[in-house]
């Protein structure tokens, strides 16, 4: 039965869709079977594992949500695309930006994506699901189906303040909707260790949660190249291997195999 890891964080621009593509790709790499769930209107996650225009999709995860809620009958393989590099996806588009109303007078509003996660466990090793930059009904679906959450941040300001909202969250979740869901760790990205602020934020986050969460051992470095990595399709295994960023996350892969 698949580990299901939500990769979330109620700000943007942090590095997170880069993170749920490399974390899935590298898991797959290390042969395990993997499902990414792109649960972002966006559609960054789907236009990073290679979907060169997910507005033209037949069938999304929009989709698989609205027959949930009408109780249709679905089928595993539905949507699945199988991408280059042995992911399995489920992709999302502009279409998925209305889901919160429809989900808004749904009975179980916040277990319909737990509904479809738990009938795709048994033919995966992890579900990885990428959520969106806010902590609306979308991102507790994501959540509520979730085993646990992996949380990239950033160091710059104030990033603490942020990380204890999310918390609060994911507190509430736990006590109310998920009491199985955990904290899989914290993991800075987009790192410029040249910079005295960096190192001063990273340190400040570690003494503010060090004690309830686990910290990954590499950080994810500041760099060009993983900038232009998400427009290519492909991971920053295949596009930049040598690099510091497919290092960082080759490390990540590693930490959350030894957590299984």
């Amino acid at each position: 039965m698949a580990k299901a890891i939500a990769i979330g964080n109620n700000k943007g621009g942090i590095g997170k869709t880069t993170t749920a593509t490399n974390l899935a790709t590298g898991l797959a790499r290390k042969g395990k079977k993997v499902l990414a769930i792109d649960n972002d209107p966006q559609g960054h996650l789907s236009k990073s594992l290679g979907v060169e225009s997910p507005a033209s999709l037949e069938y999304t995860l929009d989709d698989v949500m609205k027959n949930l809620v009408n109780d249709i009958d679905i089928e595993p393989g539905d949507g699945i695309i199988k991408t280059a590099e042995g992911v399995d996806l489920m992709p999302t588009n502009l279409k998925y930006s209305g889901m919160e109303l429809v989900l808004f007078s749904a009975i179980n509003r916040e277990q319909i994506l737990k509904d479809y996660v738990t009938m795709m466990r048994p033919f995966y090793d992890y579900i990885i699901i990428d959520c969106q930059p806010t902590l609306g009904l979308l991102t507790v679906n994501a959540f509520t189906a979730a085993d646990s959450i992996l949380i990239p941040v950033t160091p710059e300001a104030l990033p603490v303040d942020g990380l204890q909202q999310l918390f609060q969250t994911i507190g509430m979740i736990k006590r109310k909707l998920n009491p199985g869901l955990e904290i899989e760790g914290i993991l800075f990205t987009i790192v410029d260790n040249r910079t005295r602020d960096a190192r001063e934020v990273m340190q400040a986050v570690r003494e503010a949660f060090e004690n309830n969460v686990h910290f990954y051992e590499k950080v994810i470095p500041a760099s060009v190249r993983a900038k232009e990595c998400p427009a290519t399709g492909y991971s920053i295994f295949e596009y930049d291997p040598k690099g510091t960023v497919a290092n960082g996350y080759a490390s990540l892969v590693e930490e959350v195999l030894d957590n299984e």
